[in-house]
């Protein structure tokens, strides 16, 4: 069948129909290698149980966490950090004053562009709400250290709309001009990575004393590209910054870091301070066994077949895409591979980009 024929055949709209009588989907249940984002999240071991607890002895504590996510590439990180925001995000309304989830696919080269999100996520908004409680008792602006952000939040309360947005600006790092002097009464521009997180230190430490604030989560993916980006200084001054930002908010942050086992070696010899502060790992395994990889695949078909099934009055069909035995011997020729090359499983991202490929043949050929 040439191309111009199988486009053909896509533009006659029965595909999905066709896809859905047949094997209830309405599309390809597996994932390639490049589709990192809307995946089904597989539980394997005991990597959920122990992310859950963190998560939820930091809403009951109101502690400052720091867990590492850890695994090799294609383990499935970027995965779990996605169903984690969207676990977070999905009960925040049940969790008021956790509101703030900042997920960054893709570090910032400096820590200071991370702290200016995170005053971007909390946003006027929060600003104007922090302002309604200061108006009526001020007393938890004492909680400030920085003489600048008492200062601010001071006029703040007195203040407008106008100052708000004066603030807003300050806070992200913006040239200091004269309107934020006269509106403001702060001296300084925030332009330093100290300055910045000891100004959000401040916020967080204010807004929880107002109680608006209970916490912000912030996750962090693929921490290793900072060092095939940058220097071996700039990385040492990035991984400082990390530390700061753990140091400086005892309570109110639950941080998590996803990166490779050889780059937080990597990053524990280039600053030593910071291996203690990363001490709560969470694992995450390839696949070992011949169990783990059928029952991964059986779930994606499950999942596939109930976003099919959804509003549809008719029921899908049963046949299988792809059978046992043929995904048994896509995941034993894999395992073959990860031996030679010293891994002791296969990685999800390849089982599945395997198992995508397998599939579309046979779609393909009806």
């Amino acid at each position: 069948m040439s191309l111009r024929d199988k486009i053909q055949n896509l533009t006659e709209d029965n595909t999905g129909a066709d896809l859905f009588s047949k094997y209830g989907v309405i599309s390809n249940p597996f994932p390639s290698a490049n589709q990192t984002s809307d995946n089904p999240h597989f539980k394997l071991g005991n990597a959920d149980d122990l992310a859950e607890t963190q998560i939820a002895a930091f809403i009951r504590d109101n502690k400052s966490q720091a867990v590492v996510v850890e695994g090799t590439q294609g383990v499935g990180k970027t995965n779990f950090l996605n169903h984690f925001e969207e676990e977070i995000a999905s009960v925040s309304s049940e969790l008021p004053g956790y509101y703030v989830v900042r997920y960054l696919a893709d570090p910032e080269n400096t820590f200071d562009g991370t702290i200016r999100r995170l005053f971007q996520e909390l946003g006027s908004g929060h600003l104007r709400r922090l302002a309604d409680i200061l108006k009526h008792d001020p007393s938890p602006v004492e909680r400030a250290r920085g003489q600048d952000v008492q200062s601010a939040l001071y006029r703040l309360a007195a203040g407008n709309e106008d100052v708000t947005n004066v603030m807003m600006e300050w806070l992200l790092g913006l040239r200091l001009l004269k309107v934020h002097k006269e509106s403001l009464g702060v001296q300084f521009r925030l332009d330093t990575v100290e300055a910045k997180t000891s100004a959000l230190r401040d916020i967080i430490e204010v807004s929880c004393g107002a109680n608006i604030l209970n916490g912000i989560f912030l996750l962090l993916d693929e921490l290793e590209k900072q060092d095939g980006v940058l220097g071996p200084r700039a990385v040492v001054r990035y991984l400082s910054s990390i530390r700061a930002i753990i140091d400086a908010l005892p309570r109110g942050l639950f941080l998590m870091i996803a990166v490779t086992p050889d780059a937080l070696i990597r990053y524990s010899v280039a600053l030593p301070a910071l291996r203690g502060r990363l001490q709560n790992r969470i694992e995450l395994q390839l696949l070992r066994e011949i169990q783990e990889a059928t029952d991964l695949a059986e779930f994606y078909v499950k999942m596939a077949q109930q976003t099919a099934q959804k509003n549809r009055s008719d029921n899908g069909g049963k046949a299988k895409i792809l059978n046992t035995n043929q995904i048994e011997s896509c995941y034993e020729e894999l395992h073959e591979l990860a031996e030679r090359r010293g891994d002791d499983g296969v990685r999800q991202r390849e089982f599945l980009h395997k198992l995508s490929m397998l599939a579309e043949s046979v779609i393909s050929n009806g």
